[in-house]
């Protein structure tokens, strides 16, 4: 009875000792989905965006560009484009007479040429734009991909660069679609110089979206795998999922928000967008895009989205 009740414990011991094993190299290849993600390079997502019909290359090609790269504060080097219209086509607007600076954020596996949609936006309103690839994406430096933690911190000093170069006497506004988006919302916690931010398709809370993908698109129960995801991450990249909360941006900064969604997301649940307006109304708007998925709201309905970053930076900048 006594062998029989030590082989017992044994093969539960090694059952649990495998589970173990097995929810932490489930959740190890998670961290690796949000840390080292795979990224097209600038030549292949610059074709592809031209193929969708996303980057005007006509447009893109005719812009005064200045590509120059700076320094992070963690050692690795940002790739940047500074775009202008071609010397006699500049748009004249009013705000006071400063220098207008549109710096745009890409999101998750993407790179600064998904940018450039949004640039013509801004350009035609009489704003330059920075362009740049976040942190391991693009021709950016490595680092790892944080879903807004450390990236906020590469938008500051794109920001500290826009006025060394022009002055503190500039108008900035930011604007960032999906992890671009929570970068920009992230960015408040720590820098109130934006006038005004755009945030499309961007979610509230790093753990809230993980839940959801968990469930919905992996069909793994967050329960299990989140808290190890959890304890990984800090070790391997100095952060923890709740530390990313774009929705705390929203709360602690009275700056104007324009928030950007399409009705058809099932990626980064529409929901998360109406929570944040819904969490400031007096300063913030809401455009949400119908049929749009994730990402496209821009070419499922260019009007409206134009028509609402027109009515917003009217209302709250006066352009």
């Amino acid at each position: 009875m006594k062998q029989e009740l030590r082989k017992k414990l044994i093969t539960a011991a090694a059952a649990a000792a495998g589970a173990c094993a097995g929810i932490v190299g489930v959740s190890y290849k998670l961290t690796n989905i949000v840390l080292k993600p795979k990224v097209l390079d600038n030549e292949a997502l610059y074709e592809r965006e031209v193929k969708r019909g996303r980057l005007n290359e006509a447009f893109y090609r005719s812009l005064r560009i200045e590509r120059f790269r700076i320094l992070s504060r963690y050692g690795y080097e940002l790739a940047c484009e500074y775009l202008r219209l071609p010397e006699g086509e500049e748009k004249m607007s009013p705000a006071g007479g400063r220098k207008k600076i549109a710096v745009i954020s890409h999101g998750y596996t993407s790179t600064k040429y998904a940018s450039a949609m949004y640039a013509e936006i801004f350009l035609k309103r009489g704003f330059e734009v920075i362009i740049y690839d976040q942190r391991n994406h693009g021709q950016s430096g490595k680092g790892y991909t944080t879903m807004g933690y450390y990236e906020k911190f590469d938008l500051q000093t794109v920001l500290d660069w826009c006025e060394n170069r022009f002055g503190q006497d500039i108008l900035i506004v930011t604007h960032g679609e999906s992890m671009g988006a929570a970068t920009v919302l992230n960015h408040l916690v720590i820098d109130k110089r934006p006038a005004a931010v755009i945030a499309d398709c961007g979610y509230s809370d790093l753990e809230d979206l993980l839940r959801h993908q968990l469930k919905n698109r992996m069909h793994l129960p967050a329960c299990i795998f989140l808290p190890a995801a959890d304890i990984i991450l800090r070790f391997r990249a100095g952060f923890r999922i709740r530390d990313v909360r774009p929705a705390d941006g929203v709360a602690c900064s009275n700056i104007p928000i324009l928030f950007i969604h399409g009705d058809a997301d099932h990626f980064v649940p529409t929901r998360m967008s109406v929570a944040m307006h819904e969490m400031r109304k007096e300063s913030t708007e809401l455009l949400l895009v119908k049929g749009a998925a994730h990402a496209v709201s821009f070419n499922v309905d260019r009007e409206a989205y134009e028509a609402a970053v027109d009515a917003f930076l009217e209302k709250y900048i006066k352009i």
